[in-house]
C-alpha cells in the first residue's frame, strides 16, 4: 500500500473517531434526562435483571444520581484523552472525585453520597500536583529559552527597520 492510501485511510479513521465523539458530546445533555424514563418505584425489571433500590426512594432517583455523576465524567474522560495541552493531567484530579462519587452512588449502602470523595481522593490528588510539578519545572526553561528568542527576534526586527529607516 503506497503512503498516499496510508495517509487516506488514516485520515478517514481520524474523521470516524472524531465525528463518533462529537456525536456523543452532542447526546451528553440530553443523557442526563433517561433517568425520567426509569420508574418510580423501589424495584422494577430492567434488561432482565431485577433491580431493587435499597438507598434511594425509587430506581428512577437511583438512576438520576447515577447519570449526574456519569456525565461529567464521561465530558471529563473526553477532554482528558483528547486534550493536547501538557496540564492536562490535572484533570485526572476532578476525574478521580466523580470516580469515587459514581462509586458512592453505586454502593448506596455507604449512606454517605458527596462527603468523603475528595478525603479518599487526595492522595492521588497529590500525586498528580506533583506530577504536573515536575513537568512544568522541566519546561520552564523551554518556556524561558522561548520567550527570549521571541524578544531577541523583536529587536532584531526592529533593529533592522531602524537600519532601513537610516539608509533612506
Amino acid at each position: 500500500m503506497t503512503n498516499k492510501k496510508q495517509s487516506k485511510k488514516q485520515d478517514t479513521s481520524h474523521l470516524l473517531t472524531g465525528s463518533f465523539i462529537i456525536a456523543f458530546m452532542l447526546f451528553i445533555p440530553y443523557a442526563f434526562y433517561l433517568y425520567q424514563k426509569f420508574p418510580d418505584t423501589k424495584s422494577s425489571e430492567l434488561f432482565g435483571l431485577t433491580f431493587t433500590s435499597n438507598y434511594y426512594e425509587s430506581v428512577r432517583y437511583f438512576f438520576h444520581a447515577f447519570f449526574s455523576k456519569l456525565i461529567p465524567l464521561s465530558l471529563l474522560l473526553i477532554w482528558f484523552t483528547t486534550s493536547k495541552h501538557w496540564w492536562y493531567h490535572a484533570i485526572a484530579i476532578p476525574i478521580a472525585v466523580y470516580v469515587f462519587q459514581l462509586i458512592g452512588v453505586v454502593n448506596g449502602d455507604v449512606g454517605l453520597i458527596d462527603e468523603f470523595e475528595f478525603v479518599y481522593s487526595l492522595p492521588f490528588t497529590l500525586l498528580i500536583l506533583t506530577i504536573l510539578y515536575f513537568i512544568r519545572s522541566k519546561i520552564s526553561l523551554f518556556l524561558k529559552a522561548t520567550d527570549l528568542k521571541k524578544q531577541a527576534d523583536e529587536l532584531i526586527d526592529n533593529t533592522q527597520l531602524h537600519k532601513g529607516e537610516e539608509e533612506e
